[in-house]
């Protein structure tokens, strides 16, 4: 039985990136496992409940289970890193490659090297993600990374910029990836990307899964699931069996 392994740097990070996947890989039946490097500890809380980074991260490892639950993967676990400051962890990499090898995936997929809107965490994880799977011995598994859409997440980026130094990095052109390697048609699997994204209740203003972004964000990713190769072209055979996945 194939084995999936998405590798995320906080709770929600797995939805709006390629939860229509795993849910693809999930009802063809596939073992997908979702790791994060944190809890999301740091985070804001919405929805009432007890604050604090405690209770956050009580909540968020919840709430990444019963994501996990609804797109039908096995129960997720976490690396214990600190939310909002990977940048300053050391031997991440060989965590990752730890966490590979245990799991031994077919396929493991993560953040692109702009982290999708830029977040310090999510463009750190890329590196150590990236350079754990070219530490591997042949053969090594297939390794993708989430591609959207240049200008689709600028205005989260704007929202996150403060974050990234001055001048920030990555820049402003930097976010967004064209051309990808593979296109992945989600639409069978768009209701359960959505309830993934609802799952993560305390990160959505009024449990509205369209808030977890600036307005119309969520909406334009429920159709395709786009994708880069880490060996820099795209493999027929890995396209086909995206391909398969869509008509399981």
């Amino acid at each position: 039985m194939p084995v999936l392994l998405a590798i995320i740097p906080h709770p929600d990070d797995e939805t709006y990136s390629f939860a229509g996947t795993i849910a693809l890989a999930a009802r063809a039946g596939w073992d997908c496992l979702i790791a994060s490097a944190t809890a999301g500890e740091a985070g804001k809380r919405h929805g009432g409940g007890p604050p604090g980074p405690f209770a956050v991260r009580d909540a968020r490892e919840r709430e990444l289970a019963h994501s996990a639950l609804v797109l039908g993967a096995k129960p997720p676990f976490f690396l214990g890193l600190p939310d909002g400051d990977l940048r300053h962890c050391e031997g991440g990499p060989e965590l990752v490659q730890k966490l590979i090898r245990r799991v031994q995936p077919d396929l493991v997929l993560s953040l692109g090297a702009d982290g999708a809107y830029g977040h310090p965490d999510h463009v750190v994880l890329h590196g150590w993600v990236r350079q754990a799977w070219e530490s591997l011995p042949a053969p090594r598994p297939a390794l993708l990374f989430a591609a959207f859409p240049p200008g689709l997440f600028l205005a989260q980026y704007e929202k996150c910029i403060d974050m990234m130094g001055v001048p920030p990095r990555p820049a402003r052109a930097e976010i967004g990836a064209a051309p990808w390697h593979y296109e992945v048609d989600i639409r069978a699997t768009a209701p359960v990307k959505l309830a993934a994204v609802a799952a993560h209740r305390t990160q959505l203003p009024g449990g509205d899964p369209e808030t977890l972004f600036p307005p119309g964000i969520v909406a334009a990713l429920l159709e395709t699931e786009r994708f880069t190769d880490a060996r820099g072209a795209r493999d027929a055979q890995l396209a086909a069996v995206l391909a398969s996945l869509e008509t399981a």
